[in-house]
């Protein structure tokens, strides 16, 4: 994100705009946090590179879209397409647009990397006795160091071009925390060059190169990764990247749908259209009150940097993008209503992944041909949302569908996420699983130690046992595991579900039943 856009969306929590809890990630990783501001001098892509190249099984300029009796191509948006891909804050994003085949290369490298830098940041953090996020605790955060105010100040100068109006004081909580990003990505390269010193790590086989089944690319310590992994991983990586290019192309092709049929009312009315615009949304965004900015303030004063009174003009300036955002909406549906509109642009499918139950806790029939694997973390909001939504749509399948859910724990960001989980270990252990957890999603703001005994008692387990193996740890290498294997398959947020191995993109009750008819679907028709 470049620093123009810090103030006017590091406002904007994650919970308020996206469905999922995101996993923070540690300070490198396959693809660098985009969250933080880049300097003017390595944030200037290029802007004359080539469209990406159609598939091959394309028509060179494809319909997209018709509005009435005109016609939309792929053309007509192309140049809007390319300006927002290749201005994008994401190196990798841009690549990935402008060349495929060698961004993919560059990424399973990459991916192969952070997987050898996840397998001997795990030894070292079992060889000391400590879990991941003590290690990194210990070697990391504890040895950041605030930044002075003249290394603030020469931050904040030599950005100021793209910050526009924003004075020092506003922006500096975002600059405290780009400065202290800095300095942990120096930490966390420091620590993996030592451990690459004192490990054994083996190199295998080019991660590009035709491998076999099987074949073995790097070792850490005598522990394989072979090229499996490295391939599912890449055919997450891969969508995922399809997704965010295919939401901007579906972005500006509305835009041109909305104008094209404003256009059409104005003529309709006799009128011009900047008059349709006016009163039909500019006259109408009102300025947000003082309550409705301390309210917002307050219920988002987690995921906020600043006080009140340093966020309240972004506060209000994004209320009021969100009312006109909201209004054109509502012009936008009125006029579609009435007309004739193809949309004939294609979404990306999610990918079908080797998504394996591992240890998680089971529940139906294990002949059942559509499985539903859930990656959650028990103090994720989103998780417990969707939680309720599950268990009423499942329940209408019955034992037609088996439902398993894998421990994620965002540990980074939930204190007790790693303590639920031990927890939800230890009743499944006494076959009280599913009675558990759902205390444990009607509860997540009370999942201290003392209230997850108390819960174990409300479930009828025999305590004694249930303290023992809670307090021990005695799952926390079943609860890691859950969360490696997740990462290889490139899980980054919480709840993640996967109906027969293709992740589920609409988190809802029709977006989760349409999911599960498309799997019974795929199994009638495929292969005999």
């Amino acid at each position: 994100m470049n620093l123009k856009n810090i103030f006017a969306i590091v406002l904007v929590i994650s919970a308020i705009t996206v469905a999922h809890a995101q996993r923070p990630k540690p300070p490198a990783s396959p693809r660098p946090s985009t969250g933080k501001p880049t300097p003017t001098a390595t944030s200037s892509p290029k802007t004359n590179a080539p469209a990406a190249q159609p598939s091959p099984n394309q028509p060179a300029d494809p319909t997209v879209a018709v509005v009435n009796d005109t016609t939309i191509t792929a053309a007509d948006i192309a140049d809007q397409v390319n300006t927002a891909v290749l201005n994008d804050s994401d190196p990798f994003l841009r690549a990935f647009f402008e060349n495929r085949e060698s961004a993919i290369k560059e990424a399973r490298q990459r991916a192969l990397d952070a997987r050898v830098n996840s397998l001997l940041t795990a030894a070292e953090a079992k060889k000391r006795g400590l879990t991941m996020d003590e290690l990194l605790n210990r070697e990391i955060d504890s040895k950041i160091a605030s930044p002075s105010e003249a290394e603030i100040r020469a931050t904040y100068d030599a950005n100021r071009a793209q910050l526009g109006n924003a004075d020092l004081e506003t922006v500096r909580p975002q600059l405290v925390n780009y400065l202290k990003g800095q300095r942990s990505e120096e930490l966390y390269r420091t620590l993996l060059n030592r451990l690459k010193m004192t490990n054994a790590v083996m190199k295998g086989a080019d991660v590009n190169a035709p491998n076999l089944a099987g074949t073995v690319l790097a070792s850490v310590n005598g522990q394989p990764i072979r090229v499996e992994a490295i391939n599912e991983r890449m055919k997450s990586y891969v969508y995922k990247l399809e997704r965010r290019i295919y939401a901007m192309r579906k972005q500006i092709l509305d835009r041109r749908i909305n104008d094209l049929l404003i256009l059409a009312e104005a003529t309709k009315r006799k009128i011009g259209p900047e008059e349709i615009v006016r009163t039909e949304i500019t006259e109408k965004i009102k300025q947000p009150t003082e309550a409705e900015i301390a309210k917002f303030y307050a219920e988002n004063k987690e995921r906020i940097n600043g006080d009140l009174a340093s966020t309240r003009t972004g506060i209000a300036t994004y209320l009021q993008q969100q009312q006109q955002e909201q209004l054109e909406k509502e012009l936008a549906d009125r006029l579609r209503a009435g007309a004739k509109l193809q949309l004939l642009l294609k979404e990306p499918e999610p990918p079908a992944m080797i998504v394996v139950i591992g240890n998680g806790a089971v529940r139906g029939d294990p002949n059942a041909t559509v499985t539903v694997i859930e990656f959650t973390d028990f103090q994720c909001s989103a998780c417990g949302a969707m939680y309720p939504v599950m268990e009423d749509v499942l329940k209408s399948y019955g034992n037609r569908v088996r439902f398993v859910i894998r421990n994620f724990p965002l540990t980074r960001a939930h204190e007790n996420a790693m303590r639920a989980a031990q927890a939800a270990e230890a009743a499944k252990a006494q076959g009280k699983f599913w009675e558990y957890i759902d205390l444990l999603f009607k509860n997540q703001t009370a999942l201290d130690a003392e209230s997850l005994k108390k819960y174990a008692t409300q479930v009828g387990m025999d305590r004694k046992r249930f303290d023992s193996e809670f307090e021990s740890g005695k799952y926390d290498a079943d609860i890691r595991r859950d969360i490696e294997e997740g990462e290889v398959y490139g899980i980054e947020a919480t709840p993640t579900i996967y109906i027969n191995g293709v992740a589920l993109t609409e988190f809802s009750a029709d977006g989760l039943r349409t999911a599960i008819e498309k799997a019974f679907a795929r199994v009638q028709n495929g292969p005999r």
